[in-house]
C-alpha cells in the first residue's frame, strides 16, 4: 500500500476535516504545492492531527524543504509516539541534510515500533553507507531481500555497499540481479562496469558502458566511463574521443576535463593534458588528482626538450570516470586507486587514532580504503578504531577484510581475536591467537 493511501486511512480513522482527505488526494497526485495549502487549511480549521502533520510533512519532503519537513515530522511523533511512519520519514528528510547519526536512530525507532518495516530497513541501509558503515547497511539489506527478493532498491544499495567493502563480485551478482528487474538501467549499467573494471573484466565492463551510452547518448558521466575501459583495452585514440565526447556534452564537468587531461599525458601529449588540467583544477580545486597531476604535468612540460618518455614509464593512474550514485553517495570512483593520496589519508587516519579522535580516524581511514580497497594497514587500522569504539561487529569485519588482504598478517589476527572475545566468542579468539602465534615463530 502506497503512503499516501495508508495517510488516508490514518486521516479516516482520526475524522480529520475533509479538506485533509483532499490534501491527501493531491499529495498523491505530485501536486505538492496545493497538498501543503491544503494540509495547512485543514490545521487552521480543525487544529491539530498527526497524520495532518505527516502529510504536509511527506509534501515538504517532494519538494525538498527538508527543515519544514522535520518540523512537521517532529510534531506528528510528538502527537501520536507510536507512529513507526514518522519516524522513518523524519530520518529518510534528516539524511537529505546529511544527518546520517541522527536520521539513523530515527529508524532504529521505526524499526522497534515495526519489526518488519522493511523500508526503514532499506533507508537505515542508505544511511549506514552514507556514514561509511557498509557492513551494517549490508546486514539490514540482507534481512530485506531475504523477505522481499525482488527489492530493486535494497539490491542496487546492497550492492554499491558490497562494492566498498571491497567485494566487487558480490557487488556486480547484486547488479546483476537488480538489472534483470530493471533491465537497461544506465546507472545500474555503469554501477555493474565499475565493479567488473575492478575484476579486471575489462571486455564486460566495456560491454555495459557501451549499453550506457546506447541507452543514455546525451550522458557526459557514460562516455568519460567508457573511456576508461578503452583506456584499459589499450584502444587509447578511442578513450579520448569519449572524453573529448563528454566535455562537448557537458563543459563544465570537471571530471570530465581532467580525464581527458589524464589520457593527453597517457599519450606523452603533455601540453594539451596541462591545459586540461588547468581548465579541471579552475573547475573543481579540490580535485587533489587533477592538482596532483597538474603539478607532473608541468615538470614534463619544463623537460619538454629532454628524451622522449616511454607511454608505459608514466607515474598517471586511468581515470575511468565516477561510480555511479546508486543512492549511496560515498560511492565516488572506481578509478581512484591513487597510492599517494591514499597513503596520506592513511597517515592522517593513524595520526588521529593515536591522538584518540577515534570518529576522525575512521573517517580518513575509509577515504584511503575509498582509493585502495586492498589497504590491509587501512582496514586493521580503521578496525582498531572501531574496536575502542566497542563497534564489535565492524571491528571484526575490517580486521577479517586486512587478513584477506595479507594472509600473514599478525597483528590483524591479535586484533581480530580481541575484538571476538570482547564480543563473547572465545573459540573464534582463541583461533585467531593460536594463528598469530604461528605465523610469529616465522619471524
Amino acid at each position: 500500500m502506497s503512503l499516501p493511501a495508508v495517510l488516508a486511512l490514518a486521516l479516516a480513522a482520526q475524522s480529520p476535516p475533509a479538506v485533509a482527505v483532499r490534501a491527501a488526494e493531491l499529495l498523491e497526485k505530485g501536486r505538492h504545492s496545493e497538498a501543503v495549502a491544503a494540509f495547512t487549511a485543514a490545521l487552521n480549521k480543525e487544529g491539530k492531527h498527526s497524520a495532518v502533520y505527516l502529510g504536509r510533512g511527506r509534501a515538504f519532503a517532494a519538494m525538498g524543504r527538508w527543515p519544514d519537513a522535520i518540523r512537521d515530522f517532529d510534531e506528528a511523533i510528538r502527537l501520536r509516539l507510536d507512529d513507526a511512519a514518522a519516524w522513518k520519514e523524519r530520518g529518510a528528510a534528516k539524511a537529505q541534510l546529511k544527518r546520517y547519526q541522527d536520521a539513523i536512530e530515527d529508524f532504529d525507532r521505526a524499526i522497534q515500533l515495526k519489526p518488519d518495516f522493511w523500508e526503514a530497513y532499506v533507508e537505515r541501509a542508505s544511511a549506514f553507507g552514507n556514514a561509511g558503515l557498509y557492513v551494517r547497511g549490508v546486514a539490514d539489506l540482507d534481512k530485506v531481500l531475504e523477505q522481499e527478493p525482488g527489492h530493486l532498491r535494497g539490491r542496487s544499495l546492497r550492492g554499491a555497499a558490497y562494492f566498498m567493502l571491497g567485494d566487487h563480485e558480490r557487488a556486480a551478482a547484486d547488479y546483476s540481479a537488480a538489472l534483470e528487474m530493471k533491465p537497461g538501467d544506465v546507472r545500474l549499467l555503469l554501477a555493474r562496469a565499475a565493479a567488473y573494471s575492478q575484476m579486471k573484466e575489462h571486455r564486460k565492463a566495456l560491454a555495459d558502458r557501451d549499453a550506457a551510452v546506447r541507452a543514455a547518448p546525451d550522458m557526459a558521466d557514460a562516455y568519460v566511463a567508457r573511456g576508461g575501459s578503452y583506456h584499459q583495452l589499450g584502444e587509447h585514440e578511442k578513450g579520448l574521443a569519449d572524453r573529448t565526447r563528454a566535455i562537448e556534452l557537458s563543459p563544465e564537468m570537471a571530471l570530465a576535463w581532467s580525464a581527458r587531461g589524464n589520457t593527453y599525458y597517457l599519450l606523452g601529449r603533455f601540453r594539451e593534458a596541462m591545459e586540461d588540467l588547468q581548465k579541471a583544477v579552475r573547475l573543481n580545486p579540490s580535485d587533489r588528482d587533477a592538482v596532483e597531476l597538474l603539478g607532473k604535468t608541468r615538470q614534463r612540460v619544463k623537460e619538454a626538450s629532454g628524451p622522449a618518455v616511454a607511454v608505459e614509464d608514466l607515474p598517471v593512474r586511468m581515470r575511468e570516470g565516477p561510480m555511479p550514485q546508486v543512492e549511496v553517495r560515498v560511492a565516488a570512483s572506481e578509478a581512484t586507486v591513487n597510492p599517494e593520496a591514499a597513503e596520506e589519508y592513511h597517515k592522517r587516519g593513524r595520526t588521529l587514532l593515536q591522538a584518540g579522535d577515534l570518529n576522525g580516524a575512521v573517517r580518513e581511514l575509509t577515504e584511503a580504503l575509498r582509493l585502495i580497497p586492498r589497504h590491509a594497514l587501512a582496514w586493521n587500522g580503521r578496525g582498531y578504531a572501531y574496536l575502542q569504539l566497542r563497534r564489535m561487529e565492524e571491528a571484526i569485519a575490517d580486521f577479517t577484510r586486512a587478513i584477506e588482504v595479507n594472509p600473514r598478517y599478525v597483528n590483524a589476527y591479535r586484533n581480530r581475536a580481541a575484538a571476538r572475545r570482547m564480543a563473547g566468542d572465545a573459540a573464534g579468539a582463541g583461533e585467531d591467537l593460536a594463528r598469530a602465534a604461528e605465523l610469529g615463530k616465522g619471524r
